[in-house]
């Protein structure tokens, strides 16, 4: 049994939320909303962590990207695969292959947690306001929020794709498209392909900046929505 121990400082650099809070309890003086369950504030700190460590992690991803350019320099014609030929596969350093595939499958893990997360947040909070909603449903509620503010959600589906099948089916390979020498991206396949014709079978470094950015439109304009509804609660 742990009968002595020593917790850490944490304190959050991500404010998201803190505006939120502000709204709830004066909301809360006020008798216009229930006061909100310990869950609630626990799902708040959980979302600061998860939002901190994917700070944390796009700029891992940032340093190993740029460490791969320099590997990358050494790529010949016979490193290069087409439709009709085989090329032989190049040697990169191991240490940093293993940290961008690990940080790459991290990055989708935290930003999926972190949706997850909202949705439990947004249910304590519209049960404490008085608004009806399914539990089960809370992700399609964060949709709906984001469609309503005109934001597009095509990158939701790409990160509820690719990491339920990291998760459950396979492990990310990376490989390099050189297509545009000018604009070469990373390619993070499902398996071992000698084909790109399936876009189902991978996804980019491109799909991950795209990721990134509407994940950041939407944080934004989630806490946009949740502030409104906190401050338009009626007396109870």
């Amino acid at each position: 049994m742990i009968e002595k121990w020593v917790h850490f400082e944490c304190i959050f650099r991500n404010k998201w939320g803190l505006r939120i809070i502000t709204e709830i309890h004066k909301a809360t003086k006020e008798g216009r909303i229930a006061t909100l369950s310990d869950d609630f504030y626990d799902f708040s700190m959980s979302i600061a962590i998860r939002l901190d460590l994917i700070d944390r992690l796009l700029k891992r991803l940032t340093n190993s990207i740029q460490l791969l350019s320099k590997e990358i320099m050494n790529v010949s014609e016979e490193h290069i695969f087409t439709q009709d030929k085989e090329g032989y596969a190049l040697f990169i350093n191991d240490d940093l292959k293993l940290d961008l595939l690990i940080d790459i499958d991290a990055f989708l893990f935290e930003i999926n947690s972190c949706c997850e997360l909202f949705g439990q947040y947004i249910y304590e909070l519209y049960t404490a306001i008085g608004i009806s909603i399914n539990k089960d449903r809370t992700g399609q509620e964060l949709a709906r929020i984001l469609r309503v503010a005109s934001s597009d959600t095509a990158w939701f589906r790409i990160l509820d794709e690719s990491r339920n099948f990291f998760i459950h089916n396979g492990a990310p390979y990376i490989a390099l498209d050189i297509t545009d020498e000018k604009n070469m991206n990373i390619i993070i396949m499902k398996e071992n392909l000698k084909s790109f014709e399936d876009s189902k079978k991978y996804i980019t470094l491109h799909d991950l900046v795209n990721i990134r950015k509407g994940f950041k439109k939407s944080i934004q304009l989630l806490q946009d929505h949740l502030i409104t509804c906190v401050s338009s609660a009626s007396k109870r």
